[in-house]
C-alpha cells in the first residue's frame, strides 16, 4: 500500500452539494479523485478503460483526500457513536486506537490550523445592464509542508503520469483561474488494523444495504464536460469516509446510465461514479 501526498503550489478549490461558492471542503472525494484521473489519462491519450477495468476489479483502490501536515497524517473519524463531537478527522494514530477497540480512549477534537479558508473577490457583469456585481468565492490554502494526501492500492505508471499531468492543470474547481495545481510524492503508507468490521476511507455506493453498521450518507451530483456541452450528473447517496461496514463491502462503480437512462447518449461517452470502497479491518462494538 502507498500513499500520494499533494503539494499545492496554488490555493485549492473543493466544492460539495450545498456548498456554493462561499463553502470549501476539506477533502477530495474519491469519486472526485476518480474522474480527474480518468480526464487527464483522456488529455494524455493513455488507455482510459484499463485504469477504469482495474478500478472495477479491485486492482486499483483509491480513498479520498485527506489533510497531512509535515508527518503527521489525518484520517476520517470513523462514524462510531461518542458523547461528544469529535470533528471529521483523527491522526493517524488516533484512528489506529480507534479501529483497535481502545476502549478507554478519550476523543478530543482536533484543530487543523495547518489549513485557511480564505475568500477571493470576483466581479460579475450583468449582461443586459452592464452593471458589475461583486461576489466572493471561498479556497483553501495550506501552509507549507502541509496539504492533502489518498492512500492507493495498486499505484501504477497509469497513476504517475496522471497526477503529472493534474498537477500541472489543477484539480478541483476553477482550474482555468490556475487554482489546484500541486506537486505530488508517492511513498509507503501503512494503517495498522484487525478486526471483522470494516471502516471506509473512500466513498462507497452500498451493493447490500444489510452490511452497513454506522454510517453518514452523503449525496454526490457534479458536473461532467464533453464535446457535446456540460451535464449535471444524476444525484447518487453513497456512504461517507469513515462509514462503518458489518462485512467486507466492495462497492462498486456506478454507471450513470442506472440513474439517468439516457446520460451517456447526451454526453457522447460512458460516464461512471466511483463508489468503489476502501476498506480497513476494526474491532467496533
Amino acid at each position: 500500500m502507498k500513499a500520494v501526498k499533494l503539494y499545492f503550489k496554488t490555493p485549492l478549490r473543493s466544492g460539495e452539494a450545498g456548498l456554493g461558492l462561499e463553502g470549501v471542503a476539506e477533502v477530495i472525494h474519491s469519486d472526485t479523485l476518480f474522474a480527474a484521473i480518468a480526464n487527464a489519462l483522456i488529455a494524455l491519450n493513455e488507455d482510459v478503460n484499463e485504469f477504469i477495468e482495474k478500478v472495477k476489479a479491485g486492482e486499483i483502490k483509491l480513498s479520498s483526500c485527506f489533510p497531512f501536515n509535515g508527518d503527521t497524517y489525518y484520517l476520517p473519524a470513523p462514524q462510531i457513536p461518542v458523547e461528544h463531537k469529535i470533528g471529521n478527522f483523527v491522526s493517524k494514530e488516533t484512528f489506529e486506537k480507534i479501529i483497535s477497540g481502545d476502549n478507554e480512549l478519550k476523543l478530543e477534537k482536533e484543530e487543523l490550523d495547518f489549513i485557511e479558508k480564505y475568500e477571493v473577490p470576483k466581479v460579475s457583469l450583468d449582461r443586459s445592464t452592464s452593471n458589475s456585481n461583486i461576489y466572493y468565492m471561498s479556497a483553501t490554502r495550506f501552509r507549507e509542508g502541509a496539504g492533502l494526501y489518498f492512500v492507493v492500492d495498486g499505484y501504477c505508471k497509469l497513476l504517475d503520469h496522471a497526477l503529472k499531468y493534474l498537477g500541472d492543470d489543477g484539480i478541483g474547481g476553477k482550474k482555468t483561474w490556475g487554482l489546484g495545481r500541486f506537486e505530488h510524492k508517492a511513498f509507503n503508507f501503512t494503517i495498522k488494523s484487525k478486526g471483522d468490521k470494516f471502516v471506509t476511507l473512500s466513498l462507497t455506493y452500498p451493493t447490500n444495504k444489510d452490511s452497513v453498521m454506522y454510517w453518514k450518507p452523503v449525496i454526490r451530483s457534479g458536473w461532467v464536460n464533453s464535446k457535446n456541452g456540460s451535464f449535471r450528473k444524476p444525484k447518487l447517496i453513497m456512504a461517507l469516509e469513515g462509514s462503518i461496514f458489518n462485512e467486507y463491502e466492495e462497492g462498486r462503480l456506478v454507471d450513470l446510465d442506472e440513474a439517468d437512462g439516457n446520460f451517456s447518449g447526451k454526453v457522447g461517452h460512458k460516464v461512471y461514479a466511483n463508489g468503489k470502497s476502501f476498506l480497513i479491518p476494526a474491532v467496533i462494538q
